[in-house]
């Protein structure tokens, strides 16, 4: 038995007008469990929560359309103003020996083809010191931002490696990301700590560092 006859009847009216039970709620002063209690029983309720359900997931196909336009306009902006910035930044550091250390540094042993993050690999921490000066330096890198992992073998001590590489490159090894072991053993002196690979993870760094790459080459 309904108490309220009338706010009944005007409940029941809005839900076939294709309002949902929380619009319907605040409406008529009454809870969402009342209103479905009223309306979840009703065939043409069922019909409209189906048609709501419907309509809701295409605005929300519409707005995450919208977000992702906005988001992919927002990256470009980015990206061109890295390499705007890049430019002008070159003619300033071109003649300064330690930026084109790093950059003939990054250009013989850096990854090259991630968009993605900056990468260089080398068993010779000496060179990672260097690129990492580099990009602190000319690319605005806060020096904890660094993540860094080893490739091993299994016969490597990884902690003993960790602390070799941490103390040679003055990264924490909080920064240290778990290290790839490869099967097989390394003959080599070079890799008695194995190899190391200084990671920067940032799409718009590697823009502007891949624009100061390819003026650089244009001159020699």
């Amino acid at each position: 038995m309904v108490r309220n006859e009338e706010i009944y009847k005007q409940a029941l009216a809005f839900r076939q007008r294709g309002f949902t039970y929380v619009e319907i709620a605040k409406i008529c002063g009454i809870s969402k469990a009342t209103v479905s209690n009223w309306c979840s029983k009703k065939k043409f309720s069922k019909v409209v929560a189906k048609d709501n359900a419907a309509r809701a997931s295409r605005e929300n196909t519409k707005r995450l359309s919208l977000l992702n336009k906005a988001r992919s306009s927002e990256r470009k902006t980015r990206y061109a103003e890295a390499i705007k910035s890049a430019e002008t930044e070159y003619s300033h550091y071109k003649k300064d020996p330690h930026f084109v250390a790093g950059l003939m540094l990054y250009i013989a042993i850096g990854d090259q083809n991630s968009p993605l993050q900056l990468r260089l690999s080398s068993s010779r921490p000496e060179l990672h010191k260097v690129f990492i000066r580099f990009a602190v330096a000319y690319l605005g890198v806060d020096k904890a931002t660094f993540k860094f992992w080893l490739t091993l073998y299994p016969t490597h001590d990884e902690v003993q490696a960790m602390k070799h590489w941490s103390k040679k490159t003055s990264l924490s090894v909080a920064q240290f990301y778990k290290s790839q072991v490869i099967p097989g053993q390394s003959t080599k002196a070079t890799l008695q700590f194995g190899v190391g690979n200084t990671i920067i993870g940032s799409t718009v760094l590697k823009h502007k560092l891949n624009r100061w790459i390819e003026l650089a080459l244009k001159e020699f």
